[in-house]
């Protein structure tokens, strides 16, 4: 009776979990699985107060993983805010789980202006009528410039993107690893 139980129960939750349009999936090293991504924020400003254009932060992401062979097939780069879930997630976490001082600092995410478009760095075009950006964001035409995200509401412990020049120096940025 009790393993029936258990295998009732397992396939229940599989069910629910594949339902939602997710799978159960380890993340790799260094990085934590939020909602069904496997996100990395970067905390290197607290510890060594260095700071990042957007060529280096979204270059970093891409070294960030193991080596082992067991992770080969994931890749890394900046986070691609595709979906409000994912910046809500990112929300929860940076104002939940992490250090106080983390929920203060400016994050470089994966959006950059590219041949007169603006696009995250998948490939895909930004939605800039999102409701991810501030108000009187994004300028439309932007050249040489990224999208970070601001901590612009403590009371509620929300994140909005904007944009900012590539070479501008950012405290802090948020990696993404996707199974190939």
């Amino acid at each position: 009776m009790c393993r029936s139980l258990i295998a009732v129960t397992t396939l229940l939750l599989l069910f629910v979990g594949c339902h939602q349009g997710f799978a159960y999936k380890d993340c790799p090293q260094g990085y934590t699985l939020l909602e069904e991504y496997c996100l990395s924020v970067s905390d290197d400003y607290l510890k060594v107060n260095k700071t990042y254009t957007y060529a280096e932060a979204q270059s970093l992401c891409q070294k960030s993983l193991p080596t082992s062979t067991s992770q080969s097939d994931w890749t890394a780069n900046l986070v691609v805010l595709d979906d409000n879930e994912k910046l809500e997630a990112i929300d929860r976490h940076i104002f939940k789980d992490l250090p106080e001082r983390m929920s203060r600092l400016a994050y470089w995410v994966g959006g950059e202006y590219v041949n007169g478009v603006w696009k995250w760095v998948d490939g895909s075009k930004i939605n800039l009528w999102s409701n991810i950006f501030l108000p009187n964001e994004p300028e439309i035409n932007g050249t040489n410039r990224a999208v970070y995200i601001v901590p612009a509401d403590q009371q509620y412990k929300r994140y909005y993107a904007i944009f900012r020049a590539k070479t501008s120096l950012l405290p802090s940025y948020i990696c993404e690893a996707k199974e190939e």
